[in-house]
Formats: structure tokens, sequence, C-alpha cells
């Protein structure tokens, strides 16, 4: 009797412990609602500009943000791409940006049976928001003629010296491609 009962709380120790190692997906942390700005609504009339802001580098309101340069496009596109393939589904990802929207191939993981649904289509935007917060909208496929399409352009991209060839191969795909968000 005293054999069992030990041995079945150790189990149930063993279990408890084990639970915690259950999963390894990456999560993603959600935002807190009504962080921002605490002490201002506490305490009205008391904001503080930061010390990081400079003024001198702030864009009036309604003006377009400085275009971005090649190589900031590579760095960002190269760490949209290292988000994606976190997602257990994936096995490996090719991203282009064209202004808000991000073209996205896709190669499954084997086990993973399902296609490029609603579901997947919005942790994909979703994950490139991490990244980039101008994201608004992503077309994703993975029909392997586009994901070599959007492949090749990945790699136009690391030898290009400007955008616009990029922008406007890119914007051929586009054309084949059906855009979620925004």
């Amino acid at each position: 009797m005293k054999k069992t009962l030990m041995f079945l709380m150790l189990t149930l120790l063993s279990a408890a412990l084990l639970t915690g190692c259950a999963s390894n997906a990456d999560t993603l942390a959600s935002p807190t609602p009504g962080a921002t700005n605490m002490l201002d609504n506490l305490m009205p009339g008391t904001a503080t500009e930061s010390p990081m802001t400079d003024n001198a580098t702030m864009q009036p309101e309604g003006t377009a943000a400085p275009a971005a340069t090649i190589e900031d496009t590579r760095k960002t596109v190269q760490a949209m791409e290292e988000a994606l393939e976190k997602l257990s589904e994936v096995d490996d990802a090719y991203v282009i940006t064209l202004g808000d929207t991000a073209l996205v191939g896709l190669e499954f993981e084997n086990q993973y049976q399902g296609g490029t649904d609603e579901r997947l289509k919005k942790m994909v935007l979703a994950r490139l928001q991490t990244v980039d917060k101008n994201i608004a909208k992503v077309a994703v496929t993975s029909d392997e003629p586009l994901v070599t399409s959007i492949e090749a352009l990945t790699e136009v991209l690391k030898s290009a010296s400007s955008l616009e060839d990029v922008n406007k191969r890119a914007e051929d795909v586009l054309k084949q491609l059906t855009v979620y968000g925004g």
C-alpha cells in the first residue's frame, strides 16, 4: 500500500513538472490595452516629452516618411522571413514588401495538411507586423510557381542597386494574388 501511494505521488509530480515542457510553440506577447500614457490619464496636464524625442527628425503630420534604403529593405525582409519560419506550419518563407503590402511565399512542413486559409493569413500578418508596424496587408501563397517567383524576387533584391526594378516585378506578381487585411 505504501509503495503504491509513493508511486502514485511520484507519477503525479512528474506529470506536473513535464506539463511545463509540453509546448515549444513560439508565442507572441499581447499588448495590454490602455497601458500607454497611464500617467497622463491619472494626472492631466502633466504630460512630458520623452527625452528620446528629437524634434528635428519628427515629420509634420500628413507628410510621407522618408523612403527606405535598399539595405533597410533587405534587413527588414530577412527579419520577416525569419519570423515566419518560426511558425510551426512553415518550412521556408520568402517575403517582398511593396509599400504597406507584403508578398509572402510559403513552403509548408510536410506534416501540415492545411493550406493558406484565413487563419494562416491572419497569423502571417500578425508576425510581419511584429517586424514592421507599417505592414497592413499581405498576399500569401503556397502555389509553387508563385512561391518560386517571390523567391526569385528575394534573390533580385539581394543584388539590386535600387528598389524600382524589384517593385515593378513585385507588382506583376501581386496582380496574381489575393490581398488579405487592411
